[in-house]
Formats: structure tokens, C-alpha cells, sequence
């Protein structure tokens, strides 16, 4: 048992989990995704986040190597204030935690009478707050990647009644559509490859890319202390809410 507790527990080295998530959705996009892109909105859409995800990532790491970044690290390294390692126990309880309650948001958010845009604003909200909470907690971006893309893959399940229920056909959260067919693979395998490397490293990355310059921006602001990185949480919340609202009302 205590060998089990301490595989459980132990940490792979500072920075390696989240490098090769990362290292592996690009090659995925590069290789397999881009090769099958064969309409204009499949291209456009796969531009848009594989330029949120590279420029993101490159402008975090960044933050390692300029002055202003080391100040206000005050001797822990930026570009790890997102890319600390989880263990594989916090890791099974917090993405199943993360994954049931934004759903629970989602699902509740349709029976508060708040009509379609309200619903949509409640639970765009909600699940975010939700991953930005656990990324807090766990110190690590990599649980709200897979919550993130877990999560669209359920909602495109249930949308494409690929999942039997009763709520077959709701549109909990407006899904970026990038239409790519890989070769003979389903469709549906298609697009929950699509959110685990494109779309949702995409967007956690830019929460961090916004939370960090809020951070960077504000004078004796420190990644380890203080509200600021709180402050730049909100932010980034609110602009990444604020891009799927206007999805949802123009879907």
C-alpha cells in the first residue's frame, strides 16, 4: 500500500507534464489535423487557435527570460507559475470534480427561467470559474485542459445524439466548430481530437497569457502573493466568457 501511495503521489520532474502535453497537440495538429483541412472554415478555424496556443505558450515562456518577469517571480520561474506538475491522485480527483460540476452548472443553468442568453452567460461563467478555481488549487493548467476539453466533448455528444438522453440537442455551451475530417476516422472522434489538442490548450493558455500580463502590468504585483494574480484571473474570465457569448449569440 505504501509503494501504491507513493507512485500516487509522486511528482514527474517541474514542467514536463504540461511540455509534453503541448509538444504532443502540435504535433498532432501538424501532422494529422492540418494534412485533412479541405474547406475554408476549417482552415480559419484551425488558424485562429493554433496561433492562440503557439502565441500564448511562446509569450509565457517569455516571461521567464525579461527582467520585469524576474521581479515579479522574486526567484520562482514564470514560466512554471502555470506548468507545475500534479500528481496522478490530485489529478483523479480534481478533473472528475471539474468535469461533473460544470456540467451540473450547465444543466442548471437551463431551468433558472434566465431564458437562452442568460443561461448561456451562467453557464459559460460558471464552468470557467470552475476550472480557474481547481487551476488555483492544484497550481497546474493541465486539469483545466482536460475539464475544458472533457466537458466540450460531452456537450458535443449529447448535441449530436451521439450520447442517448433527454437532453439530446441542447447547446449547453457554444463549441468552436473547426470542421475538419481526419481521413476515415468518425466524425465524432474527429472533433473530441480536435478539443483535447487544439481548442481547449488554446483557450486555457490564454487565460494565463491574460492573467500574467495583468500581472506583469501591475506595479509591485507578485505571481506568489497578493490578489493580483486573482485580479488577472477575472480578467481573463471575463474576456474568454465575453468570446463565447458572442458565439452563442450569433449561433
Amino acid at each position: 500500500m505504501s509503494i501504491l501511495a507513493g507512485a500516487l503521489s509522486r511528482k514527474v520532474s517541474t514542467g514536463h507534464q504540461i511540455l509534453v502535453y503541448i509538444m504532443f497537440s502540435v504535433i498532432s495538429i501538424s501532422y494529422l489535423l492540418l494534412n485533412d483541412i479541405d474547406t475554408d472554415q476549417a482552415f480559419k478555424g484551425n488558424l485562429i487557435f493554433y496561433l492562440m496556443l503557439i502565441g500564448s505558450a511562446l509569450f509565457l515562456f517569455m516571461i521567464s527570460f525579461t527582467n520585469i518577469g524576474q521581479r515579479k517571480l522574486k526567484g520562482d520561474r514564470a514560466d512554471l507559475f502555470f506548468f507545475q506538475d500534479i500528481s496522478i491522485s490530485k489529478f483523479l480527483i480534481w478533473v472528475p470534480i471539474g468535469i461533473l460540476a460544470s456540467f451540473g452548472i450547465a444543466l442548471l443553468s437551463q431551468n433558472l427561467g434566465l431564458g437562452s442568453i442568460g443561461a448561456s452567460i451562467v453557464s459559460i461563467a460558471g464552468s470557467g470559474l470552475i476550472m480557474m478555481v481547481i487551476f488555483f488549487i492544484v497550481k497546474s493548467i493541465l486539469p483545466s485542459i482536460i475539464i475544458h476539453a472533457s466537458f466540450n466533448t460531452i456537450v458535443i455528444a449529447l448535441r449530436d445524439g451521439i450520447i442517448a438522453s433527454d437532453f439530446v440537442g441542447l447547446e449547453l455551451v457554444p463549441i468552436p466548430n473547426i470542421a475538419i475530417s481526419f481521413g476515415q476516422v468518425n466524425q465524432f472522434l474527429t472533433d473530441v481530437m480536435v478539443q483535447y489538442t487544439l481548442v481547449a490548450p488554446a483557450e486555457e493558455m490564454l487565460k494565463m497569457l491574460i492573467l500574467a500580463f495583468v500581472v506583469l502590468g501591475i506595479p509591485n504585483a507578485r505571481f506568489k502573493s497578493g490578489i493580483s494574480k486573482y485580479i488577472g484571473a477575472t480578467i481573463a474570465l471575463v474576456v474568454w466568457s465575453s468570446f463565447h457569448l458572442i458565439q452563442a449569440i450569433t449561433n
